[in-house]
């Protein structure tokens, strides 16, 4: 990429969707389908991982210790996630930020680690289903991996060092971090100051609404 200008990339999942709870309620009942029982505030710390990462992450497990368990357990997640779909809404001023940035002529991009069946459902329920999306089916590894972001930038026709990413998540923040994009985190998703600081935030709001203009 030769491109100076900037861009944002924006996470969709808890930061334009307040979808967070609606994924750890799917993750428990695909777990506990399985036999599993994870304590809540597990699966909710994991939030934000792609499904690949999310379940060796909170099993304490290695991904080659769980043979076909994953595929299985992220399907079963996915199945559960989208029969609530129904009850998925936009965060507090997601709408309105998108319109800021193309107001301003902002280039923004929506870069998640969900699968594109999920992408679809959130878009729907975020009623922007036109904007540009990189999702966990175009990497091979999805965050922490710096992978969807780094994804993103190509895409968005923007250096890393030039780009801001906003999330909800500490993964969202790690991810970036490492490949040198700067993050602003959002309380939207249920994290902390401290966790999304510590993860490599360098700054935190509470929802999209408090960015509009200053992207």
């Amino acid at each position: 990429m030769t491109d100076i200008r900037s861009g944002v990339l924006l996470d969709l999942d808890g930061t334009l969707v307040d979808s967070v709870y609606h994924h750890v309620l799917a993750w428990d009942e695909a777990f506990s389908g399985l036999g599993l029982e994870v304590p809540l505030w597990r699966v909710h710390a994991a939030i934000g991982m792609g499904g690949d990462r999310l379940v060796p992450w909170v099993l304490g497990k290695a991904s080659a210790e769980l043979d076909d368990a994953v595929d299985d357990l992220k399907q079963r997640h996915e199945d559960r996630f989208l029969s609530r779909a129904a009850g998925l809404r936009a965060t507090d001023g997601a709408l309105a930020l998108l319109a800021d940035l193309e107001g301003r002529g902002v280039p923004f991009l929506v870069a998640t680690s969900s699968s594109s069946r999920i992408v679809d459902a959130l878009l729907a329920a975020l009623g922007r289903q036109d904007v540009d999306v990189t999702h966990g089916d175009d990497v091979d590894t999805t965050k922490p991996s710096p992978d969807p972001v780094l994804q993103a930038c190509v895409k968005l026709g923007v250096e890393p060092g030039n780009a801001t990413m906003v999330g909800d998540s500490p993964w969202d923040a790690e991810a970036a971090a490492r490949v040198g994009v700067r993050t602003i985190g959002l309380h939207c998703g249920g994290f902390s100051t401290d966790v999304l600081m510590s993860a490599g935030a360098i700054d935190v709001a509470d929802h999209p609404r408090d960015l509009i203009g200053r992207l």
